[in-house]
C-alpha cells in the first residue's frame, strides 16, 4: 500500500489498539464526519484486557471478576448498559459492579452500534510507526505505520494522525525486576496476580497439597490486596465445602501479604459520609459533586500538599470506622508525622475480615529474595533497615504491577525520546500534556486511556479534545501540573518513593470530566439531578452527534439507584453481609415462660465463613458456625453447637438465612428467614441499623430482630432477638456478639 494518506478531504486516522480507549477514539472522529478510521488490534477479537467470555481461561483477568468502579463509571457516554443483552441466563441479573465478561458483551455493542466492521484490522500487530514528511504537499508530516499479520506478512500505509490506545497496563512486571529468587526453587509455584484463577495454579509440581504452608503475597497496591482476598476467600471455600479432597490440599494454608505501605480496605459499598446510616457504590461517595468547593470545578494531580494528604486519611479513617488497628495488623495501620504516606487504597470486599480472623496475615515491608534451605523455601524481608524471614512458603503470587513500555515498542526512537520516554518508569513512562494526551512536540499524535486507571468518561473526554485540536486546530492550554518540570520531578518522586506521591496520580475524575467538559462546550445532562448534585457520569456530558436516549437511560438508572440509597436503604443488605464475616465471641441468655422448654445462658464463640455460593440464584454465602456451653437455670451445663448458612442476592438485595441438613451441616436445607431492614430514616439516634423477620415453624411463630450499630464500615458487636410463642413454646432468645480481642502484630 502507498506511504502516504490518500484523500485530502478526510483527515486519515490510525489507531492502534481496539480496546475501551481504542473504540471511543475510533467512534469520536468517525461521528464528526471529516476522518477516515483505521484500527489495528493485535488479536482477532475487540476489548483489550475485557475480551473475555464468561468461561475464558486466559487474559489479565479472571472473566467473574468485578470491576472497581460501578457501570455509571465503567461505561461511555452513549449506550447505557440495560441496552446491553448479558445473556438471558443472567436476564434482570446485572450487577452494580460487572464482572469482566460483561464489559467485554459491553464493547461488543458498542462496536456494533457505532463502528462498522472493516474499520477494525484484526490480528494485525503494529510493528512500527515513523514520522513523515509529504515533500510534494509543503512538507507535511504524515505517520507510516506498518503492520503484521499472524502468517508475517506486512501491511503499510500512511495517516495524517496517529493515536495510541494500547493500554497503560501492557505486560506484567517480572518478580525478579524487585526481588532476588535464588536458584530455581523447583519446589515452588510462582506467577503474577494477573495470571492467578484457583488454588490448583499454586500447587507445587511434586505435590498436591499446600497444607500446613504458607502463599506469599508479594505488593502493596489496589491489585496486591484484591490478590490476596481473592486467594483467602478460596482457601475458605476448600476448608468448607464437601470437597473433602480440597479440604486435605489446603488444611492450615493461608495468604502472607508482604506489603511495603498500609493500605485502606475498602468495600465495593460504603457509608454516603462519616454518620451516614446510607450505603452507596463507592464511586457515588468518591465522585459525588456536591462535594465539590463553590466555584468552577478543575482538576488536581500530582504530588500531595500535606494538608491534603491528612485530610485523606481522616475521611478513609471515618469511612472504615478507625485505623485499622482492631484488626490486629500493625503493618495496615498508618504511622503519625512525617513518615505518614498518601493514601493507599484495596478495593476489596473480603479483605479486613480475613485479616481479623488471620487467615490472611501482613507484614510490612518488601520482599527482598526467595531461596531454598534444607529442603524449605524461605523468604527474607527488609523493612527500615531490619531483615526478617518467612519460612514454609509453598507459592507466591506477586502482585508488582505492569510495565507499559512494550505498548511504546512501536514508536521510534526519536519520537520516543521527544517525549522523553523512560522506560524505567511503570508509572509515568511519557511526559504529555493537555490531560496526558498530547505533547506540542509531536502534534499528530495522541494517546487515549495512557495513565493510570483509565477511567472511561475520562477516554472519552480525551478523545473529544483530541478531535477537537486536530480538527479545528483549537489550542488548549497546559495545566500548570502538566509542565514538563513538574512532570519529571514527579517521576522523580515515584523513583525516591516519597510520601507525596499519590497512589493514582492523575486521579481527579469528577475534576478532570467537569474541566475539559467546560473547555468542550458540551450539553449537561444533569437528569434528576442539579447540577451540583449526584455522582459524576459520563452520561451527564454530551456533545451533539451523542445517542440522548443512551444517555438519559443512563441517567435515569444513576438517579433512581441513588434514591433507592437514600430513601429505602438499598444495599444496607449488602453493607450488613460483608460486615459479619470472620469471628465473634457469643452470649446468649434464654428467658423461657414456660416450663417445658429451658432457660439458661449460653457463652461460646462463632463465625461467619465466606464460601462460594452453592446456589446460583445468590451472589454471596456464609457457613455459620457456633459452639459453646450452655448453662441451664439449676446450673447444669452442656455443649452445644448450630450451623445456618447466610446468603445475599444481589437482584433482590436481600440477606437471608437458611437451615443446614442435620446429618451433613455443610449442606443447605430450608429457608429460615429473610432479613427485612429498616429505611435510613428510621435507624436510632446511635445510628443502628435494625432488621426484622419471621418464621413459622410448624406451629411455633418466630420474631426476630436484629441491631446493627455499624460504624463506618465496621461491625465490632451486633444483637439478635428471637421471641418464639406456640403451643409449647413461650420464650425470648438474646444474643448478643463481639468481635474478640485481637492484639496487633
Amino acid at each position: 500500500m502507498g506511504d502516504a494518506p490518500a484523500s485530502p478531504d478526510l483527515r486519515s486516522i490510525c489507531i492502534i489498539g481496539a480496546g475501551p480507549a481504542g473504540l471511543v477514539a475510533a467512534k469520536t472522529f468517525l461521528r464528526t464526519g471529516r476522518c477516515r478510521v483505521t484500527v489495528y488490534e493485535k488479536s482477532h477479537r475487540l476489548g483489550g484486557i475485557w475480551a473475555l467470555d464468561e468461561d475464558s481461561t486466559g487474559g489479565f483477568l479472571h472473566p467473574r471478576t468485578p470491576t472497581n468502579l460501578s457501570r455509571f463509571s465503567v461505561g461511555f457516554s452513549d449506550l447505557a448498559w440495560s441496552s446491553v443483552d448479558i445473556g438471558s441466563h443472567a436476564k434482570g441479573k446485572l450487577p452494580m459492579f460487572p464482572k469482566a465478561w460483561q464489559v467485554g458483551k459491553y464493547l461488543v455493542e458498542y462496536r456494533r452500534r457505532y463502528l462498522p466492521e472493516e474499520v477494525i484490522k484484526y490480528g494485525m500487530r503494529v510493528s512500527k510507526a515513523e514520522k513523515c514528511k509529504q515533500l510534494a504537499i509543503g512538507s507535511k508530516e504524515f505517520w507510516r505505520v506498518t503492520a503484521i499479520d499472524a502468517d508475517g506478512r506486512e501491511e503499510r500505509a500512511g495517516f495524517d494522525h496517529l493515536v495510541v490506545a494500547t493500554g497503560f497496563f501492557a505486560k506484567p512486571r517480572p518478580l525478579q525486576h524487585s526481588v532476588d529468587v535464588q536458584g530455581q526453587v523447583d519446589s515452588l509455584s510462582m506467577l503474577h496476580s494477573s495470571q492467578y484463577r484457583s488454588l490448583q495454579e499454586l500447587l507445587p509440581p511434586s505435590s498436591q497439597s499446600l497444607a500446613g504452608k504458607k502463599i506469599l503475597l508479594i505488593g502493596g497496591g489496589n491489585s496486591a490486596g484484591e490478590a490476596a482476598a481473592t486467594i483467602a476467600s478460596h482457601l475458605s471455600n476448600a476448608q468448607w465445602s464437601n470437597d473433602t479432597t480440597q479440604q486435605k490440599a489446603f488444611e492450615g494454608c493461608r495468604v502472607v501479604h508482604s506489603t511495603p505501605r498500609p493500605i485502606y480496605a475498602l468495600p465495593p459499598f460504603t457509608p454516603a459520609n462519616e454518620n451516614s446510616t446510607i450505603f452507596m457504590p463507592l464511586d457515588f461517595n468518591f465522585y459525588d459533586l456536591s462535594r465539590r468547593l463553590p466555584g468552577p470545578i478543575t482538576g488536581n494531580a500530582g504530588r500531595v500538599p500535606e494538608t491534603v494528604k491528612e485530610m485523606l486519611h481522616g475521611v478513609l479513617r471515618k469511612t472504615i470506622g478507625g485505623d485499622q488497628s482492631d484488626l490486629g495488623a500493625d503493618a495496615l495501620v498508618a504511622p503519625q508525622g512525617t513518615e505518614r504516606g498518601t493514601v493507599q487504597v484495596a478495593l476489596a470486599e473480603t479483605y479486613a475480615e480475613f485479616v481479623r480472623s488471620g487467615l490472611i496475615e501482613v507484614r510490612a515491608g518488601r520482599v527482598a529474595s526467595i531461596f531454598e534451605r534444607d529442603g524449605r523455601v524461605i523468604a527474607t524481608m527488609s523493612q527500615g533497615g531490619t531483615s526478617t524471614e518467612i519460612e514454609d512458603i509453598g507459592a507466591v503470587v506477586y502482585a508488582t504491577g505492569y510495565s507499559p513500555s512494550s505498548a511504546l515498542d512501536m514508536l521510534h526512537p526519536q519520537v520516543k525520546e521527544t517525549l522523553r520516554c523512560d522506560e524505567t518508569s511503570m508509572r509515568l513512562p511519557l511526559i504529555l500534556e493537555q490531560w496526558q494526551t498530547m505533547s506540542k512536540a509531536v502534534t499528530n499524535l495522541a494517546f487515549i486511556g495512557f495513565y493510570e486507571g483509565p477511567y472511561w468518561g475520562v477516554m472519552e473526554m480525551q478523545a473529544r479534545l483530541v478531535a477537537q485540536h486536530w480538527l479545528n486546530d483549537q489550542e488548549v492550554l497546559t495545566k500548570p501540573y502538566e509542565e514538563a518540570e513538574a512532570m519529571l520531578d514527579l517521576r522523580k518522586a515515584m523513583q525516591d518513593r516519597t510520601f507525596d506521591v499519590p497512589q493514582y496520580w492523575f486521579g481527579d475524575y469528577a475534576g478532570y470530566m467537569e474541566e475539559i467538559a467546560s473547555v468542550l462546550e458540551l450539553q449537561r445532562n444533569d437528569g434528576d439531578f442539579q447540577e451540583r448534585s449526584g455522582a459524576v457520569s459520563a452520561a451527564r456530558y454530551l456533545a451533539d452527534s451523542d445517542d440522548r436516549t443512551e444517555a438519559d437511560a443512563t441517567m435515569h438508572d444513576l438517579y433512581d439507584t441513588w434514591q433507592s440509597c437514600t430513601e429505602t436503604g438499598k444495599y444496607t443488605a449488602r453493607a450488613a453481609f460483608r460486615a459479619l464475616q470472620g469471628n465473634w465471641d457469643v452470649h446468649r441468655r434464654i428467658t423461657s415462660h414456660n416450663t417445658t422448654y429451658p432457660s439458661g445462658v449460653l457463652t461460646g464463640t462463632a463465625s461467619f465463613q465466606f464460601r462460594s455460593p452453592t446456589d446460583a440464584a445468590f451472589d454471596l454465602e456464609y457457613l455459620y458456625a457456633e459452639s459453646g456451653t450452655f448453662t441451664l437455670a439449676n446450673g447444669a451445663t452442656l455443649n452445644a453447637s448450630r450451623r445456618y448458612v447466610y446468603r445475599y442476592s444481589e437482584a433482590q438485595d436481600r440477606l437471608s438465612v437458611w437451615f443446614v441438613k442435620p446429618a451433613h451441616d455443610l449442606e443447605v436445607d430450608y429457608l429460615f428467614h429473610d432479613l427485612t431492614f429498616a429505611p435510613p430514616a428510621e435507624a436510632d439516634d446511635a445510628g443502628h441499623h435494625f432488621a426484622k423477620a419471621d418464621h413459622l415453624c410448624v406451629k411455633d411463630m418466630y420474631l426476630t430482630e436484629y441491631r446493627l450499630p455499624i460504624k463506618g464500615i465496621a461491625l465490632h458487636s451486633f444483637q439478635v432477638e428471637h421471641k418464639v410463642k406456640g403451643p409449647d413454646k413461650d420464650y425470648v432468645s438474646f444474643t448478643d456478639y463481639r468481635r474478640p480481642e485481637k492484639s496487633a502484630v
